[in-house]
């Protein structure tokens, strides 16, 4: 090849310029007159037919893969037979080829000779047909020619039966959905292949178990082996990428495509700062853009982030356009790899973490350090990598983002002259902040006497409701008014005791009794409502069967039985046994009838129960809470109840209190009702059901209504013993079952 074509670009501007007029000709398809462009300038007439000549031939190398190329067995080009394309990309064409004085195949990459018109794209070519073949490694492409024919530049290099691991990827991704976004589906397939692949199954398309991430490890560890015998040559190949990585019929991965490769002799074609290489797997200094120094360790990142969609199946980073990636891959940390799958080893991980970091001085030092941590986890040894703590997390965000900690140390500087003011000023006021001090002190002392008292108060409610109350079922309201009200103190005691521990342990022994207490209330409650079963009235409202009726009676019958095991002075309340006996048998009780009655009639009985209770119902706590009574409404709820109560007595001592089918009885519940807002009637429709018609006397073993008071009631808020004779002794016949 003569030397006018050889620096085309650097002897004579006008060779260039004919070069691209005769080239735009033939690509608009047309066949161009040589004889005219060669008369354009004679004495330029040789270097410009051989342009010309090379033109022609790699016009006819672009046609459609499709196409058959028969005129390549009269047109070899040097001493290759070019068979098909096998595969293109922004630095050349390849091609399958025959080497005619050797007889093998070859892959052979190929210039377009639109590039070669660029000097830095010839540049580029030619030095990765540099860089690749003074390298000679198992686990690198090897090239085995060089050369230039009729102004086309060409290497040959061995061809490889395999697949590209973008390729392999793919189909992984394809067989495991994940979800990635469509402009992301061929991500690690970005850049084309410099050698040829077929239809082969490599060890890594396998079920995602931990053989298969022990495979990507091996292959990465030969990758990186490759690497770092590319980085001792002198060799930074830039483009690390699963299009870039070959894995053959044997499983063998192959380092391909050293189009973007750095010698770090030769630094003239790419300077610092240029954006070169694949924007996905390309590490933050590359993307940057500033002139900083990029070596190896840009290599050992992109091996990382290759490494990452092995394991994941996901990019490193799935920005959807090129502002999106670039900042990503310069402020973003990429997911942890075991948020995308559990199963991935720990140890792989943190050696991908690493691998990837922002900063080249907290990646791998070299390939070899990477590699050999990859064995270690391959050999079941512990790797040497550590995962980033939270210190070295910051020191990184920091590190990314200096303009933050410069902004932070301006404030830290300002902050410290007004401390120093503040100082001063301080050390006026001392006097006065003493004395603030010491009011505070007294307010605190102050604070923990009132809150003694209050604790004393919500005990002393605990234990009368405990001691006093016990044994008064017609009392049972008031005795849960007053267990919950202490709950709600001592929830207010442990919220007020957030920095002390050991009190709030101490204050929720005692809440923790108060809500068994309440849950107890509760049962011999739902217990006391199960001897409404021994009416007949309200068997036929709950159409019981006869079966039933048999079995509740039994029941019912064995429950009294149960009950008089137990027999205690008229005067004297029940001890402690007595009273978990009672718990127990209740528990007993409601396991038993459960299984008797249906589930329609277990919640039809309640309902009947607060019917039972008649005007008393809507003075329930939990009547009151389920319909968030205001303080207003509970007023007159007691003044309607105790109007009617007195009506009841108003002709001297009754010896029980009226049926809840008296007319006062619901003239009393028609004037309630009105007291309830539209909602609250709705609600209290729902909880009593539809209307029992029975008899409902509220007398001995019903459910608290009335109270058995055989004396007229006092005002509101009178603490008078229900259930007593004129003497003052309770009558046992009133009493309600415990």
């Amino acid at each position: 090849m003569s030397r006018a074509f050889d620096e085309i670009d650097e002897d004579d501007p006008r060779l260039l310029q004919l070069s691209r007029e005769y080239l735009i000709e033939l690509e608009a398809g047309r066949r161009p007159d040589r004889a005219v462009f060669l008369a354009r300038y004679p004495e330029l007439a040789e270097a410009l037919s051989e342009c010309l000549d090379g033109i022609e031939l790699a016009q006819s190398f672009a046609r459609p893969p499709s196409t058959p190329a028969p005129e390549f067995s009269g047109s070899p080009l040097g001493d290759f037979q070019i068979l098909h394309e096998i595969g293109h990309g922004g630095m050349g064409v390849v091609y399958e080829a025959i080497q005619l004085s050797l007889g093998r195949r070859v892959a052979l990459k190929v210039l377009p000779f639109a590039a070669a018109l660029d000097a830095k794209h010839l540049q580029r070519f030619k030095n990765e047909a540099h860089a690749a073949a003074q390298l000679h490694h198992t686990n690198i492409v090897p090239v085995y020619a060089v050369g230039c024919e009729r102004g086309v530049h060409f290497y040959a290099m061995q061809l490889i039966e395999g697949r590209s691991l973008a390729n392999v990827i793919q189909e992984m991704r394809a067989a495991t959905p994940v979800g990635l976004p469509s402009n992301l589906a061929g991500a690690s397939q970005s850049g084309n292949p410099t050698v040829a692949i077929s239809g082969v199954r490599t060890s890594l398309r396998s079920s995602r178990t931990n053989q298969s991430f022990r495979s990507a490890a091996r292959i990465a560890a030969q990758v990186a082996d490759a690497l770092d015998y590319a980085h001792e040559a002198g060799v930074v190949h830039r483009d690390i990428k699963p299009a870039n990585l070959m894995l053959d019929t044997k499983g063998a991965v192959w380092v391909a495509d050293f189009g973007l490769a750095q010698v770090v002799a030769d630094g003239g074609v790419t300077q610092t700062g240029d954006l070169v290489g694949t924007l996905r797997y390309m590490s933050p200094e590359q993307a940057s853009g500033r002139r900083i120094p990029v070596d190896h360790r840009a290599d050992v990142y992109s091996l990382g982030a290759t490494l990452y969609e092995m394991l994941t199946l996901q990019p490193i980073f799935a920005g959807e356009d090129r502002n999106t990636l670039l900042f990503q891959i310069l402020h973003d940390d990429p997911r942890p790899l075991r948020q995308w799958d559990l199963a991935i080893p720990m140890e792989l991980e943190t050696i991908v973490l690493k691998a990837t970091a922002k900063s080249p001085a907290d990646r791998y030092a070299t390939a070899a350090d990477m590699a050999a941590d990859l064995r270690r986890f391959l050999d079941e040894l512990p790797i040497l990598a550590r995962r980033p703590t939270v210190i070295d997390r910051t020191r990184k965000w920091m590190r990314r983002h200096p303009s933050f900690v410069g902004a932070a140390v301006v404030l830290l500087v300002c902050g410290l002259i007004g401390m120093g003011i503040t100082t001063a000023i301080v050390a006026r006021e001392q006097a006065a902040t003493k004395a603030a001090y010491q009011r505070e002190s007294r307010r605190a002392i102050e604070a923990e006497s009132r809150f003694l008292l209050a604790r004393r108060v919500a005990d002393e409610m605990i234990r009368l409701a405990e001691e006093e109350l016990t044994d008064s079922p017609f009392q049972e309201h008031l005795r849960k008014q007053l267990l919950e009200t202490a709950l709600g103190y001592y929830q207010e005691f442990i919220n007020s005791r957030q920095e002390q521990p050991e009190a709030q342990a101490e204050l929720g022994l005692t809440q923790d009794r108060v809500k068994k207490i309440l849950v107890d209330l509760a049962v011999l409650k739902a217990d006391r409502h199960n001897f409404l079963l021994r009416e007949s009235a309200v068997q036929d409202d709950l159409q019981v069967s006869t079966e039933q009726r048999a079995q509740l009676v039994e029941v019912l019958d064995h429950r009294e039985a149960q009950r008089q095991e137990f027999p205690r002075p008229p005067h004297e309340g029940k001890s402690h046994e007595q009273h978990e006996r009672s718990l127990a048998i209740a528990r007993e009780n409601e396991t038993v009838l459960s299984g008797i009655l249906t589930t329609t009639q277990l919640k039809r009985l309640p309902q009947i129960a607060l019917q039972w209770q008649g005007p008393r119902a809507l003075l329930d706590p939990d009547v009151v809470t389920t319909l968030k009574l205001t303080t207003e409404q509970r007023s007159q709820l007691r003044a309607i109840e105790f109007e009617a109560m007195a009506h009841h007595f108003s002709n001297g001592p009754r010896r029980g209190p009226p049926d809840a089918n008296d007319d006062r009885v619901k003239s009393a519940m028609r004037d309630m009702l009105v007291v309830l807002n539209p909602d609250q009637r709705v609600q209290w429709q729902s909880m009593i059901g539809n209307p029992y018609e029975g008899p409902m006397p509220l007398h001995r073993g019903g459910p608290p209504g009335f109270p058995g008071r055989h004396e007229p009631p006092g005002p509101p808020g009178r603490k008078d013993s229900p259930g007593r004779r004129e003497g003052g002794h309770r009558e046992s016949a009133d009493r309600p079952p415990d």
